[in-house]
Parts: C-alpha cells; sequence; structure tokens
C-alpha cells in the first residue's frame, strides 16, 4: 500500500514539472513579418503564367453514343469536263487529272484497266446527304466504257450460282466477316453468265471485264451505290 501512494506521488510529481516547464504564448519565438514588396526591384521573380486551357474533345452532345465526334472534311468540287483532264501518253495509255495512269482503249476487246483508287476518289466529291452527286471529271471520263478491274466478290444470298455480285476493294463475305463495303469501294455487277458460289463465308477474288456505268444511286440522303458493270465477264 505504501509503494501505491510512493507512486501516485511521483506521478502528481512529474505532472506539475511538465505543466511549469511549457512556455507561455509570450516566450514562444515568433515569426518575422514579410518584407514588403518592393515595386521598383526589376530582379524579382516574374509571376507564372496562367495555366493553358485544355480544350475539350468534341463529344457527342446528343448523348446518342458518348463517342468522339471527328468533322468530315470539306466537300471537294470540280466543274471540269471530263475531256479537261484526260491526256494521251501513246496509243494504249491515258492520264487522268495527271495522276492515274490507265491502260487500254476502252473497247469490250481491249478494256480500260483501272485501280480501285481512281473509283474511291470519288468519296471527297459526292455526298448524297448535301445532294452533291457529282463525280469529278476523271471517274466521269469512264462512264459507258469497258473497264478490267480486280477485287473480292459476293452475293447478297447464299445461293449455288449467281448472275448479280458485288465486287469489293475489301476483303467480305457478303454477310458477317470482313469489312463491309461503301459505295465508292464496290461494284454491282449484271454477269453475261452466272457464276458458281459453292460454299459459305469464303473469300472469293477474281478479275472481271464490264461496261462501267457511273450513276449515283440516292434515297432519304443515303448514297446506296455509285458505280455498276454490265455484261460483265469473270476473267480469272
Amino acid at each position: 500500500m505504501r509503494w501505491f501512494w510512493i507512486m501516485l506521488v511521483i506521478l502528481i510529481a512529474c505532472g506539475l514539472w511538465f505543466v511549469l516547464s511549457e512556455p507561455t504564448p509570450a516566450e514562444l519565438p515568433q515569426p518575422e513579418p514579410p518584407a514588403p514588396a518592393s515595386t521598383t526591384n526589376s530582379e524579382s521573380p516574374a509571376s507564372p503564367p496562367p495555366p493553358a486551357a485544355i480544350p475539350a474533345p468534341d463529344l457527342d452532345l446528343l448523348g446518342e453514343s458518348g463517342s468522339i465526334v471527328r468533322p468530315k472534311p470539306a466537300l471537294l468540287t470540280d466543274t471540269r469536263s471530263p475531256n479537261d483532264v484526260v491526256r494521251r501518253i501513246d496509243d494504249r495509255t491515258l492520264e487522268l487529272d495527271g495522276r492515274f495512269r490507265i491502260v487500254g482503249n476502252g473497247r469490250v476487246d481491249d478494256p480500260y484497266r483501272i485501280s480501285w483508287e481512281l473509283l474511291t476518289s470519288s468519296n471527297s466529291y459526292v455526298d448524297a446527304a448535301v445532294k452533291a452527286l457529282t463525280p469529278p471529271p476523271w471517274v466521269r471520263a469512264l462512264d459507258g466504257t469497258y473497264i478490267e478491274i480486280s477485287g473480292y466478290y459476293s452475293t447478297a444470298v447464299r445461293v449455288s450460282a449467281a448472275k448479280n455480285l458485288l465486287l469489293t476493294l475489301n476483303r467480305w463475305d457478303g454477310c458477317c466477316i470482313g469489312l463491309p463495303p461503301t459505295p465508292f469501294d464496290a461494284v454491282d455487277m449484271d454477269m453475261r453468265a452466272p457464276v458458281m458460289m459453292q460454299g459459305l463465308h469464303l473469300f472469293r477474288f477474281g478479275t472481271f471485264r464490264g461496261r462501267l456505268v457511273v450513276s449515283p444511286f440516292e434515297t432519304g440522303g443515303f448514297l446506296l451505290g455509285l458505280y455498276r458493270l454490265e455484261d460483265t465477264t469473270f476473267e480469272q
């Protein structure tokens, strides 16, 4: 019991010493007031410029998809006639618009060999949503001529043989596999004779010849087709 009281007295004494030894607020060191800013000191560091504003992305404000909307490039126009863009290099070579070279004479026995790059160039000139339905003159120059072109072909429905085929720049099985075409990288072909279409979900590649018809087909502001081949033959 005696040790209890001794320990209690020691604790009380320690507490009193701790309280009495703390400095009063007047004894605490006070921070020095900041020096007044000089308006004539040229060596004072300049205040940092405000951070540049980060532009907000062009979001779909309607909230339909929530994806970033990229503006479509401005539509181009070319009022030249087809004769203005055709230059003959030799008896079997033409240059269109100074950049597209084609070989042949545009006849059924000697068709023009054309590229997909030439056909897809209409993308910058045709937009059914704004009633711009005139392809560029180098494309119109081929209207009614016989051409030869290679690509992937498919049918709209599964059949064993078909006379109506779709020729596309990119691989597409006509249904679910591959890249669906646009009116600028697809040609609707009316075959002279049926083509065998055995197998399902296959990529078929071939070369075709026919008379090219350049005729925009649109409805409700949507372009559904632009190129068609008539009297078409399968070459290989």
